[in-house]
């Protein structure tokens, strides 16, 4: 596919489930962790996230897109805590799941694996899990429920 017709591919847009003004609850609670407003920007070849924890204290920004060479969905996240994260996955099942392999601060590797799930309410799940032993065991990093604002 050339670079001129990229947006028109329909797997382009395989996340605009996730593109709106969102509250986002811990999952399964009541309790509001933050604010994300994600929208399609370049023409809606890729999405920006504009996040916001519900103190105003942390924020975040991350640019997603599908690479039609490699058939991945990207993410390009960092934020005021000078942390960079880039994951990388695909779409399948009402989910979009992007994982990695990162160094740690102290040397270390860790995976991450950050899943949304595309609910059938509208709602959209993020579920990132994070290993330090190459995925043999998994932690749960967050776990959020989008609900549109």
């Amino acid at each position: 596919m050339n670079a001129q017709n990229a947006c028109a591919d329909p797997k382009v847009h395989e996340f605009d489930f996730w593109i709106g003004n969102w509250t986002v609850y811990k999952n399964g609670t009541d309790t509001i962790v933050g604010y994300n407003e994600i929208k399609a920007v370049a023409d809606g070849c890729s999405l920006l996230e504009s996040y916001m924890s519900a103190r105003g204290a942390y924020k975040g920004n991350s640019l997603n897109k599908y690479n039609s060479i490699t058939g991945k969905w990207q993410q390009f996240w960092v934020d005021n805590g000078g942390m960079t994260l880039l994951i990388e996955g695909s779409y399948r099942d009402n989910k979009v799941v992007m994982e990695n392999e990162d160094k740690t601060a102290n040397g270390g590797i860790v995976n991450n694996r950050i899943t949304w799930f595309k609910n059938q309410d509208g709602t959209v799940r993020q579920f990132w899990e994070q290993s330090s032993d190459k995925g043999k065991t998994w932690t749960v990093a967050f776990d959020g429920l989008y609900k549109k604002r």
